[in-house]
Formats: structure tokens, C-alpha cells, sequence
């Protein structure tokens, strides 16, 4: 007799196969992960801390020759074949003693013919792409150079600890003449090397490819981002979960990805890593999306013979749950506020290669979408400027420029209220703030470079400062006796947060929208091997009032969200809210005339 399973045994026999699908997926993942040899990544970590000190804080001719970039990737490769720690202790000689030589120099700096040299860092220009405001230089000691307060002396060194009974030691101040810094490393070794390095072949799909370049970032984060202090995270533990889930990759855009997530945590709006050239060549579907009161909504449709409308909910992308496909999207962006965050996802779910297909679904419906519009093709039809009812002016300052602002000039002196938008980035009209401010601009010393000499930046105490007092200077005609309110969100970046820290800081206009990105100050820029292209903040920059900025942005004084009703009714509900404020104020103001 054959027994025929009841439809509750099925069901449980279903539950039952799904669970164990699901432990047999986690087995492997631990797999994965014990397969990598964990010693092996501590012995990573500690190349990464020796590296990142010899490359930028030790002065040798030696180390200032050398081709950082492939030594990395050719260092990790080498050490990853060490079996043993001894093997290990050997390789570190065998790669740093040409850079850093071990033997000792009898001199001293009082010798007439010898000075002492150590790095010096304004920001940090070694390895960067040549930008005025950031440099590295090796100084040499003299007059003017000997009076610094914060710089180190010679006998001052970094000891890392390589195995129990022996030491790396890394001196950050070397003797120099005539013939360079001194002691000289032994030339066969050094010629040796270099030979090596030339031979080496980089595999951009290879795992020392991906390790040596997470190294590269990991120290230039770890000696120069200004913000690592105020940050609540162990970079080098992330370091460490970057390299276990690099042996996980397997090509190159994996490790870019990899590399996104790794910065991430930095928090650092400015952030993006890309292979140069590719981001040229995106395109977009003939569609925008928002996330609304917790639901992606398409908010414009470009192409009427789709069947889409403006304010459908998109449910799933790619065949998975909207707000699951924005949290991978979002885990690799490195972002100071959840404003930003959206903006930037929002934008980078959409881009992708000239006629991919986006797969959405929306009211059950799979619509497949086609990517074959470039990004300033979406822009057209937004409005620079309007004259609105009751003689108040709407200014869009991320579209119109200063020609057509001085024109506008007369209509504005004679207007009732006005309402500057910079949601987004200022397009040269933002020199309007001049003629809202009613006395010179006193704030000092809130934008600030530091300058490093010590590794891990520690002991730093000197900043190259600087402010706007010779730029934001009143103009005329004076406008600030008009209702002015300022429109933002997360969408305004760096030197828009500046044009709002002084619309805050003066309190120039009643503010209204959300907070900016949360991210100010002149970004750098670093090529790694396989032509990714990482830029960063390279600067601290504070608010007018000496508060952080980084991570927190301009805050409205009245907070607006936008809501799905509207985006329907063709509202714009930031602007409403403005046009509310500057309204009531005219009210007031002739009540209070009459």
C-alpha cells in the first residue's frame, strides 16, 4: 500500500528542505571564510602598517624613488607564499632593508655638512594627482624649518612589532648631504628590487592585485583623511574584513566594489571609486526615481509609450525587494547624510551601459526598461527662473548663471520676497548671497589643511587656515530687507554647503527643505593600479561658528518631506512651504504698515 503525503506533510516537507538549503548556504560562506588563513591575514595587516609608514613618513632617496603602487601588489603576492613566520620575518627584510637600511651612520646633525630631512604633508600630495592646495615635500632642516614647533627630531622612529622577540624599526628623520640621505642602502639589494618590480606583471583579476591596492587605500585614509578622529569605527578592523572578503573576489569589478564598501564607513560624501573612462559611457533609463514615505516612486517618464505614470511604486528591481537592491546599492556608498545617501543612490540604481535592461516591477507588472539616455538629457524642462504671484522672485541657483542673475538684479530690488533653490550644486549665481549680507564676513580659520609629520596622525597641531573675507564682501543693490528663504536638501555638496554655512551663519534667509550632504572641502584624488580613480576630502571644514560640519550639514529651520500626493498633483512642496513663509511675512508686514 502506498501512502500518499497529506498537503500539511508537504508543506512541512517544504519548510524542512528550505531550512536546510538555507544551512547548507551558510556552511559555505563559513567555509569561505576558514579557508582563508587567518594568520596570513594578520601578516597582511602588519605589512600594511610598515608600508604605509615607510612610503609616507620615511625620508630615504630609496623610498622616494620607489614605485609604491606595484610594490604593494607585488610585497602581498610574496608574502602570501610565507608559510611559516619565520618565512614571513625574512620577507619583510628582504623588501624593506633596500628602502630602509638597517646598518647605522655615524654622524650628527651638528656636522657642517650634513641636515636632518623629514616628511612634511599639507594634507598629503605624495601619490596624489598635483593639486595646489595639497603637497608632500621632504624638508631639509635649516633656519626657518628648525623653529617649527611640531616637527620630529632625529633618533624619533616607529617600532612595529614583528614577532615576539624582534622588531621593525622605521626612523622618520635622516641625515642628507651633498649625495642624498643617508645611511645609502646597499646597491645590489636596491638594484635587485627595482629589477623585480619591472618584471613583475600585474593580474588585475589576481588576489595580490586586489590586497595590494587595499593596502595602497587603507594608508592613505589611515595618515591623512581629517576626519578619521570623529569617526566611531576600527579602521583597521575593516581593513581586515576588506582582505578576508578579497580572497572571496574574483575580478575586478568585484574588488571596485569591495573597495566602495571599504570606504563606506568613512562617511565621506566626497567619496567615489571609479575605473576611469567607465562612468562616460553610462546611461539611464527614460525614467526617475525617489524614495517617498518609504516607497520608491517614479517621479518623471521621459517615454509615453511606456506604461508608467508619475507616482507608481515600484515594488521590485532585477527581480528583488526595492528597499533590498537600494540597501546593496547603498551599503557601497560612502555618504555623511541619509540626504546624500538617497541622492546618490537614487541616481547610480539607475546609470549602467548603453541599452542594458532594468527590469522593474510595478502594480504586479514586469516593465523592462532600457537605458539609452544620457543624464543631461533628463535635466531639460526644469525652470532657472519665475516670477510668482505677489512680486516674489523663484531663483533656481544651481541653473542660472551670473550673467543672468546681474540682469535680473533691478526686478529682484523692487520684489516682495525672493526664494533662492540650491538643492543641488551652484551654477555662479550664487554670488547673491554678497547682496544679502549687510557687513563684511569676520568668520576665520574655517577651512583647515593640517600638516603632518607624524605617522597615524598623531601630534598634529599646526593647520594652514583659510576663510572667504576677501570674496564675501556686500554688494549692491542691498537685498537682504527682502523675505528671503533658501531652499536645500542632501543634494547640496561641498562648495554649496559653504554658500549655505554662511546663509546659517548670518542668518541671511529663513531655510527650508532638509539637510545638506554633510560634506565640505577641496577633494583629492589617487590613481590606483588598473585605473581606479578614488577621490576623497582632503581638508577639514567647519561650520562659520567653529561646529562640526562633517557628517551633520546645514540644518533647515523648517524641516520638509516630500509625499506622494504631491509629486501627483504636480506639487512642489518644498517650494509651497517657501512661498507659505515669504507670503506670511508680506501679510505681516502690511498689517503691521497699516
Amino acid at each position: 500500500m502506498i501512502r500518499i503525503p497529506t498537503l500539511a506533510a508537504n508543506v512541512t516537507l517544504i519548510k524542512i528542505l528550505l531550512v536546510l538549503i538555507c544551512l547548507s548556504l551558510m556552511a559555505c560562506t563559513s567555509k569561505t571564510e576558514s579557508r582563508v588563513d587567518q594568520q596570513k591575514v594578520e601578516n597582511l595587516i602588519k605589512f600594511a602598517e610598515i608600508y604605509g609608514i615607510v612610503k609616507y613618513f620615511h625620508p630615504s632617496d630609496e623610498a622616494y624613488d620607489l614605485d609604491w603602487n606595484k610594490f604593494a601588489i607585488y610585497s602581498t603576492e610574496e608574502i602570501l607564499k610565507c608559510e611559516t613566520q619565520e618565512q614571513f620575518s625574512q620577507k619583510l627584510d628582504s623588501l624593506f632593508l633596500p628602502i630602509v637600511p638597517a646598518s647605522k651612520f655615524e654622524g650628527t646633525s651638528t656636522d657642517d655638512s650634513f641636515s636632518e630631512t623629514f616628511w612634511h604633508h599639507q594634507g598629503v600630495g605624495f601619490g596624489m594627482k598635483k593639486n595646489g592646495l595639497y603637497f608632500s615635500e621632504r624638508l631639509i632642516v635649516n633656519e626657518a624649518t628648525d623653529t617649527l614647533p611640531y616637527r620630529p627630531k632625529l633618533g624619533d622612529a616607529m617600532n612595529i612589532d614583528v614577532l615576539e622577540d624582534k622588531s621593525f624599526t622605521i626612523p622618520i628623520v635622516l641625515l642628507r648631504n651633498e649625495s642624498g640621505t643617508l645611511p645609502k642602502s646597499n646597491p645590489n639589494e636596491m638594484e635587485v628590487l627595482n629589477r623585480k618590480l619591472k618584471k613583475f606583471k600585474i593580474d588585475e583579476n589576481g588576489l595580490a592585485f586586489r590586497l595590494g591596492n587595499l593596502i595602497n587605500v587603507y594608508n592613505v585614509f589611515q595618515h591623512f583623511f581629517p576626519y578619521l578622529d570623529v569617526l566611531s569605527i576600527d579602521w583597521q578592523q575593516e581593513l581586515r574584513n576588506a582582505i578576508v572578503g578579497s580572497f572571496v573576489d574574483s575580478s575586478k569589478s568585484d574588488h571596485v566594489t569591495r573597495l566602495q564598501k571599504f570606504t563606506a564607513p568613512l562617511q565621506d560624501g566626497h567619496i567615489s571609486i571609479d575605473v576611469i573612462g567607465e562612468k562616460d559611457h553610462y546611461y539611464y533609463p527614460p525614467i526617475s526615481w525617489e524614495w517617498i514615505q518609504n516607497k520608491l516612486i517614479i517621479t518623471r517618464v521621459w517615454n509615453t509609450d511606456l506604461n508608467l505614470k508619475v507616482g507608481d511604486e515600484v515594488s521590485k528591481v532585477n527581480g528583488q525587494d526595492s528597499k533590498d537592491y537600494f540597501d546593496e546599492m547603498e551599503s557601497r556608498i560612502s555618504s555623511g547624510t541619509k540626504g546624500w545617501l538617497r541622492y546618490r543612490s537614487e541616481n547610480e540604481s539607475l546609470r549602467g551601459k548603453e541599452n542594458s535592461k532594468l527590469i522593474i516591477q510595478v502594480d504586479k507588472r514586469e516593465i523592462v526598461l532600457k537605458r539609452n539616455m544620457h543624464n543631461y538629457d533628463r535635466d531639460k524642462g526644469i525652470k532657472p527662473y519665475e516670477k510668482l504671484h505677489n512680486n516674489i522672485h523663484y531663483l533656481n541657483l544651481t541653473l542660472l548663471d551670473w550673467q543672468t542673475m546681474e540682469y535680473l538684479l533691478p526686478e529682484l530690488e523692487k520684489s516682495n520676497g525672493i526664494i533662492c533653490d540650491l538643492r543641488g550644486y551652484p551654477n555662479g549665481s550664487e554670488r547673491i548671497v554678497n547682496h544679502l549680507l549687510k557687513k563684511v564676513d569676520t568668520a576665520k580659520g574655517w577651512l583647515r589643511i593640517p600638516k603632518i609629520v607624524f605617522p597615524n596622525q598623531k601630534k598634529i597641531t599646526n593647520y594652514v587656515e583659510g576663510d572667504w573675507t576677501e570674496t564675501m564682501i556686500p554688494a549692491q543693490p542691498y537685498l537682504g530687507d527682502k523675505n528671503i528663504v533658501f531652499i536645500t536638501n542632501g543634494s547640496a555638496i561641498s562648495y554649496a554647503e559653504s554658500i549655505m554655512g554662511f546663509v546659517k551663519g548670518y542668518k541671511l534667509a529663513t531655510i527650508v527643505g532638509q539637510p545638506t550632504a554633510g560634506t565640505n572641502g577641496n577633494y583629492n584624488i589617487f590613481t590606483l593600479p588598473g585605473n581606479i580613480q578614488i577621490k576623497w576630502t582632503g581638508m577639514q571644514v567647519l561650520k562659520l561658528d567653529g561646529t562640526q560640519l562633517y557628517g551633520i550639514g546645514i540644518l533647515p529651520d523648517v524641516y520638509v518631506e516630500k509625499t506622494v500626493d504631491g509629486l501627483i498633483n504636480h506639487k512642489d512642496e518644498f517650494l509651497d512651504k517657501g512661498l507659505k513663509l515669504v507670503n506670511k511675512k508680506i501679510s505681516a508686514a502690511n498689517i503691521g504698515n497699516n
